[in-house]
């Protein structure tokens, strides 16, 4: 989203404190969503992407929300409206936290919108903490997609239901020799965001004026050496409790 909208100011919000979030239940992850949307709104943020898939399970039940459900972008939706009615792949796999391969989103959304494409979800949450650890060795890896990806032979194309995943999407394509693809889903998000701006003419089109702000909840070492892998660069990140 930095560089499709290099004008804008991004806000974003970790919280450190209640990781990891694909564990907790409907009921915490909908009141921590209200407390970070809250929060996002006394920083006059003029839309929100909810950027992991756990909490995009509980979005649409969440009420009293300080933004209406058009001003919220979550990471399922846009995924599965391509993914419905594309014609290329018919074969999907699905990999994520237990919450989100759990709350069956992707699996019901994309069956009802196309009941031709065949479907295999599996839920990986080891993936997680090895791409927090910085185990992104093929040597450590594969033999643990040997265990998750039973089943996957015939897929054609794999959805990385977890905002972690995008660093190890050249991986998962090596260990099937290539064979199969893994959707780039932070693109896909980014011009989801790009289309709402424009039709609601929300986007900035003067040079940015703000730098972005990082806020977390809790921070760690760990975290601030996670956000480096992520972003390519050190940032400053704000502790800021809500």
């Amino acid at each position: 989203m930095q560089k499709k909208l290099p004008n804008e100011q991004f806000i974003y919000y970790g919280d450190t404190a209640h990781l990891p979030y694909g564990d907790k239940s409907g009921e915490a992850l909908i009141s921590y969503v209200k407390a970070i949307t809250t929060f996002l709104k006394s920083r006059d943020c003029k839309m929100i992407v909810v950027a992991c898939n756990s909490a995009a399970t509980v979005i649409k039940k969440a009420t009293n929300l300080p933004y209406s459900k058009d001003q919220i972008i979550e990471v399922i939706s846009p995924i599965v409206d391509l993914i419905a009615t594309q014609t290329k792949y018919t074969k999907i796999g699905v990999i994520g936290t237990r919450k989100t391969v759990g709350s069956g989103m992707f699996n019901e959304a994309l069956e009802k919108r196309n009941p031709n494409l065949e479907i295999v979800a599996r839920a990986t949450p080891l993936l997680v903490p090895l791409i927090e650890d910085g185990f992104l060795d093929e040597k450590v890896l594969f033999p643990v997609f040997e265990r998750y990806f039973e089943n996957f032979e015939n897929v054609e194309l794999i959805i990385p239901a977890c905002t972690h995943y995008p660093i190890i999407y050249q991986q998962i394509e090596k260990f099937f020799s290539n064979g199969l693809k893994v959707l780039h889903t932070p693109k896909i998000i980014a011009e989801e965001v790009e289309r709402y701006l424009q039709s609601t003419d929300l986007i900035n089109t003067n040079e940015k004026q703000h730098k972005d702000e990082y806020h977390l909840s809790d921070v760690t070492k760990e975290f601030l050496r996670e956000a480096e892998v992520f972003l390519g660069t050190p940032v400053a990140f704000l502790k800021t409790l809500v």
